[in-house]
């Protein structure tokens, strides 16, 4: 090997060794697309428990003659492993958080809505009554009208007596 040809290939053996020890030495991969089947996030503690994966699931589908569908799917678990939520087309969650829940039927028509309306509030004074919001259930279209439960006797509370106007 010429002396030229040292000065070419050494430097690129060392910038190829760098590059591939790089991912292992900064412990991140930056990129601007991942392509995979399925990405795991695994317990930092014991690497064989998996956290959250984020893959596909088969579609139920209830016609033989059809070819099932793949939907993405994402599971969360906790470190027991337990699932702590299984979103594909069915939603398993242990809580959830949300300003409406729609239950539709096939067609996509609302059977069952719970959620919160917005209700003026009286106002004594001239300026705009402010909103408050309460919560409310609709079933086939026809709300529930759910009141608070109230106290069977309110205690009562004595009427200061009137006093006589002094003039």
């Amino acid at each position: 090997m010429s002396e030229r040809e040292r000065w070419i290939v050494y430097p690129l053996l060392l910038f190829a060794l760098g590059a591939a020890v790089r991912d292992k030495l900064m412990q991140q991969v930056v990129s601007k697309e991942i392509r995979c089947e399925s990405l795991q996030i695994v317990d930092q503690q014991d690497p064989d428990i998996t956290l959250a994966e984020l893959s596909f699931k088969k579609a139920v589908d209830n016609d033989p003659t059809q070819l099932s569908d793949r939907v993405g799917a994402l599971v969360l678990k906790d470190s027991d492993g337990n699932i702590v939520c299984d979103i594909a087309t069915d939603v398993l969650v242990g809580r959830l958080i949300a300003r409406q829940l729609l239950v539709v039927d096939p067609q996509l028509r609302p059977l069952v809505v719970a959620a919160t309306e917005a209700q003026p509030t009286l106002s004594l004074r001239g300026t705009d009554p402010a909103v408050s919001y309460r919560g409310v259930i609709y079933l086939n279209n026809q709300s529930l009208q759910a009141r608070p439960l109230q106290k069977a006797n309110p205690p009562e509370t004595p009427q200061p007596p009137l006093q006589p106007n002094a003039e």
